[in-house]
């Protein structure tokens, strides 16, 4: 019996222990399975907060992971548990402000960034970001308010100079939204942005000074097809068209997707009679994007004009496969219908 006794003894520890055993190894396994068919960095994140639910930066990590996949609610969640566990870091602030503007909540975007302006006061990144939230949701003059805090610590900031442009434009007080986007550019001869808003102002008053600033903002940044066709849009603008032209084709050497060039350099052939190369440049758009509607619409246009009817039929009903509520289409195919 005492041999027995002690058998069982020993026998009770060892089996409490292989009992324990195979529940961590369940329970291991039910993190696995919940983790089967999750992106690998997500996958990482979650065990990483598993083994330690204090540690924000997974948090925040995740939910930026998350915010990027436009799971917005998701994000919110990681993102203000995050700044609970560490509330004095501002990125954290930044991106729930960005994740509730996408999320169209523009309320709580507003609050987190007023709440971050409060307390990282002196911080110039967090007053920008306030500012510009303040512009998205047209509060002008808070906006402004936040432009001279940020002032006040750098009287020289380029980036406080264009948001108070910014500002000035949208209130309608052009001069003054110049004379700001001129100083921003003279802080920080970088800024594309401005050069092509200073250029858009002087082009609304007709002055010549405007295809300079476009021209500048070339010699910024020459391989942003943007900047080349502010200056297009001005040459066609102003009768220059053969030059538009040209500066269109100059795009698509740059970037051979970039579709408006292709459209804006048709129209203008088609302005000027030259067919064939109107032509052309709708039939490139069509070989590069078939679903582009606009590019069967304006090849139907030029064949109808080269005389090619069936073949403008053709173009004018894939226009209408595409977008079935185009009325140019509708009125162009129509037509040629009842012309037999």
């Amino acid at each position: 019996m005492k041999i027995l006794e002690i058998k069982r003894i020993l026998l009770f520890p060892i089996a409490v222990f292989c009992l324990m055993w195979l529940v961590a190894c369940n329970e291991g396994q039910k993190q696995s399975n919940q983790n089967d068919g999750l992106e690998p960095a997500l996958s990482q994140l979650n065990q990483g907060i598993a083994i330690d639910s204090t540690d924000h930066t997974l948090y925040f990590a995740r939910g930026e992971w998350y915010y990027k996949q436009q799971e917005y609610e998701l994000a919110i969640n990681d993102l203000e548990r995050a700044i609970d566990l560490d509330p004095n870091i501002p990125e954290y602030y930044h991106l729930l402000s960005d994740t509730y503007m996408d999320n169209y909540r523009s309320k709580e975007a507003m609050e987190v960034m007023v709440k971050a302006g409060d307390q990282f006061g002196e911080r110039i990144p967090t007053l920008l970001k306030l500012s510009e939230t303040q512009y998205i949701l047209k509060q002008y003059e808070p906006s402004l308010f936040t432009v001279a805090k940020i002032l006040t610590i750098d009287n020289e900031h380029p980036e406080a100079y264009f948001m108070m442009g910014l500002n000035f434009r949208a209130l309608d007080e052009v001069e003054k939204a110049i004379n700001a986007f001129q100083t921003a550019t003279e802080l920080n001869p970088e800024l594309v942005d401005a050069w092509l808003i200073l250029g858009k102002l002087f082009e609304n008053r007709n002055n010549d000074l405007a295809l300079q600033y476009y021209e500048a903002a070339i010699n910024v940044n020459p391989d942003m097809p943007e900047t080349w066709h502010s200056k297009a849009f001005f040459l066609q603008n102003n009768g220059r068209i053969e030059d538009a032209i040209e500066v269109y084709r100059q795009i698509n050497t740059i970037d051979r997707y970039y579709m408006d060039a292709y459209l804006n350099a048709g129209i203008l052939y088609l302005e000027i009679d030259s067919l064939q190369p109107a032509y052309e440049q709708f039939n490139i758009m069509i070989n590069l994007k078939s679903q582009n509607f606009i590019g069967h619409y304006y090849r139907g246009i030029v064949n109808e004009a080269m005389g090619n009817i069936e073949a403008a039929k053709t173009d004018f009903q894939n226009t209408l496969n595409l977008k079935p509520d185009y009325a140019k289409a509708q009125i162009a195919l129509k037509r040629l219908e009842s012309e037999g």
